[in-house]
């Protein structure tokens, strides 16, 4: 009889035990399957690296990236102060930092500024364009009392920064500025 009910219960326990170890089995063989998937897509892109060279890192032109055309108008209207000669040296200086593979990421940013620095010299030259000649005339007689205050070195570079014509002015406030400082080097040199 003790055979008999342990027997019985043996029996109403195995179904218990083998659902019990049905999950288990499933969650082990799924680990297996997904290892074996895993191994098997690693193994065909270490195959991939090995036969194909590694793709060459380009980096696309942002949108308002400008070409040489859209560069050289941009110089040309933002710094209508300077030469052609010197538009010329300006334009091929950007291109040169532009073209610098050192400087691919920050290349938006250095075209952006560009633009910011043009069109501010462009605006500056305007409003000066458009005073009076009276109100140019105290603009030169402010300068050449600032001129006089400087020591004779600062002066000298002054007077060669304004000659050279790189200081958006337009020309004929540069012509006045320029003949004040003259005016002050002059009576320097004298007794």
């Amino acid at each position: 009889m003790i055979r008999r009910r342990l027997i019985c219960v043996l029996l109403a326990l195995w179904p218990s035990v083998a659902f019990a170890v049905d999950p288990l089995t499933l969650f082990l063989l799924r680990m297996l399957r997904d290892q074996i998937i895993s191994s098997g897509i690693e193994t065909a892109i270490e195959g991939v690296q090995r036969n194909e060279p590694q793709p060459v890192l380009v980096i696309p032109p942002a949108p308002y990236d400008l070409d040489d055309r859209k560069l050289r108008t941009l110089i040309d209207e933002g710094f209508v102060h300077l030469s052609s000669a010197q538009r010329e040296e300006v334009f091929a200086s950007v291109k040169r930092v532009l073209s610098d593979p050192k400087n691919a990421a920050m290349r938006p940013y250095l075209v952006q500024e560009l633009a910011i620095k043009a069109s501010a010299v462009r605006q500056a030259h305007e409003r000066l364009t458009n005073l009076s000649q009276a109100q140019k005339r105290a603009i030169a007689a402010e300068a050449r009392t600032e001129y006089e205050k400087l020591p004779p070195d600062e002066r000298r570079q002054m007077f060669q920064v304004l000659q050279s014509g790189v200081v958006p002015l337009p020309r004929d406030l540069n012509e006045m500025i320029l003949a004040e400082f003259g005016s002050v080097q002059a009576m320097a040199g004298a007794p």
